[in-house]
Order: C-alpha cells, then structure tokens, then sequence
C-alpha cells in the first residue's frame, strides 16, 4: 500500500485558525505533534505566514496566538467561493451558456506591479493566456477579479469581450479549444493522487471512527491528509464548465467522494478544529 504522503506544516497551521481567523499556538503544536511533526517545521510555517504578511503572531511559544491578516482572510473567502463553485457546477447548477470571455489589457510598464497582480489574478482564476495581455476563460470572471483584490484602477484598463464563435487557429470545436488550453492529464492525474488518498484512508478512517474519543488524533491526521489531497487536486483545476469536459470526465464523482469521506470523519469528532477551519453542512457543498 502507498505510503501516505507526509503532512505539510502550514497545512497543520492553516487547519487551527478558527471562524474568526485566530489560533492558539499550543493548539497548532498539539495537532503537528498528532500528525508526526516536530516542532521546529512548525514554527517556520508560523514564521512564513507572518513574513509574508498573512499572519500576526500575539505572545510567543505555546502561548501565543496567531491572526489572520485581512489579506489572508479575503484569499480564505475566495478559496470557499471557488470550492462552492466547483461543487455547484458538478451539481449541474451553472451550466455554461456557451459564451466564451476574452480578457486583454495594456498596462503601461509604470504601473507593472498592478500588471503583475492582474495576470496572477487571471491565472489564479483559471483563465489561459493565448497571447500576450489576452486571456480566455468561459467563465465570466469580473466579480471575481474585483474580490482577488484587483486593484479597481486596473480593472477599469480590463477590455472585455464575449463570443459564440471563438476559433484558434484551425481549432473550433469548444471541447478541442478546451484541451488545446487546460489539458486534461494533469488535472485527471491530481485528482487520481485523491482518490487514492481516499481509498487509501477507508481502513484508517472506519478504525478512528469505532475509536470514539480515544481517536481524535487520528481523525485530525487523516482530515489533513485529505484536506492537503483535495487542495492540491483544486490548485490544478480550472474548473472548465462540465460542457467543456469528455462525457466520462472523472473530478466530479471524486469531488463526491470527497466530502463523504470527510463528512463521516466529522460527523465523529465535529468539535475539532480542522473540521471547523474546513466547514461542511450535509446540505450545501464543502466550503
């Protein structure tokens, strides 16, 4: 059986703040050393956070605690919404209405910060480049470039343009632009790496949950390691419109799988703090 694979510190990190968007340090050690993870790793991942502007840290050691910056907190709101996202489409409740976007701009080189910020945006977002300052997505991305942080100078120098009859080069079929753009095999490939995941935690997962209390920490562990696979499947994911898709596209149904997985594990433990910092409602998509 495949190793599962090792659980990164700011995973742990990340999985400790709570709705307000603060951890207790002793806490974000407690679960790390649950995990298998040494101090020192952890203490780096708190260190990054708050270099990078994410993170302030009030106190020091086990006593101190870490908040959120608003900076991290808007990146946290858009990381639900793109999961909802996904989990609405796979639902068959934004089907695609055939139109393509067209995103270009021409910032001048006094202003390439903004510049910068705007393409990561359109990245992020999963929009292609298919020449330079023009973007494609089928999706209408203008509310959510606005909440990416975008500042609104430069979305005011946004051109955008929408189309029926989009064709690159030779290549009209909306399918076969698709894979010309956002090629299937990586995607597939992430989302195989969770399935396995998934499958490869069934006996795990049955075991933490007959082990009632005694099995919290087994059960954060394994809400990680999930966690951790299904972020990574997302990070690759642009989230083509299922018409864009083949009839037989995989993501979805393991999507599914996800969050039944993670809905037993905490449905055992729901007090846990990763499955507070993950949210799941049995009525709406995981956010």
């Amino acid at each position: 059986m495949t190793a599962p694979a090792p659980i990164a510190p700011r995973t742990v990190v990340e999985a400790c703040f709570d709705s307000a968007g603060v951890a207790d340090l002793g806490h974000v050690y407690d679960v790390a050393a649950a995990v298998g993870l040494d101090d020192q790793p952890v203490r780096l991942a708190v260190r990054r956070l708050v270099t990078a502007g994410l993170a302030v840290q009030e106190g020091r050691g086990r006593r101190g605690t870490l908040r959120l910056s608003a900076e991290a907190l808007r990146r946290e709101r858009n990381d639900t919404r793109f999961v909802a996202f996904a989990y609405r489409q796979d639902a068959g409740l934004a089907p695609w209405d055939s139109r393509w976007r067209l995103y270009s701009f021409s910032i001048p080189e006094s202003r390439r910060a903004r510049r910068d910020s705007l393409r990561a945006a359109l990245g992020r977002l999963g929009a292609a480049a298919v020449a330079p300052a023009l973007y494609l997505s089928p999706h209408d991305l203008r509310d959510a470039l606005a909440a990416e942080g975008v500042h609104p100078g430069t979305l005011d120098d946004l051109i955008v343009a929408t189309t029926d009859d989009l064709r690159l080069g030779r290549t009209h079929d909306p399918r076969a632009i698709a894979e010309r753009l956002w090629p299937s095999p990586p995607v597939e490939d992430a989302y195989r790496a969770l399935d396995a995941t998934i499958s490869g935690t069934a006996e795990r997962r049955t075991r933490a949950a007959a082990a009632g209390t005694g099995g919290a920490a087994l059960r954060t562990a394994l809400a990680l390691e999930l966690a951790q696979a299904f972020t990574r499947a997302l990070d690759l994911d642009p989230l083509l419109p299922a018409e864009l898709r083949p009839a037989d596209w995989s993501p979805p149904a393991t999507r599914d799988r996800f969050r039944r997985a993670w809905l037993d594990l905490a449905a055992v433990s729901p007090d846990l703090a990763v499955f507070r910092a993950y949210r799941l409602d049995e009525r709406e998509p995981p956010v």
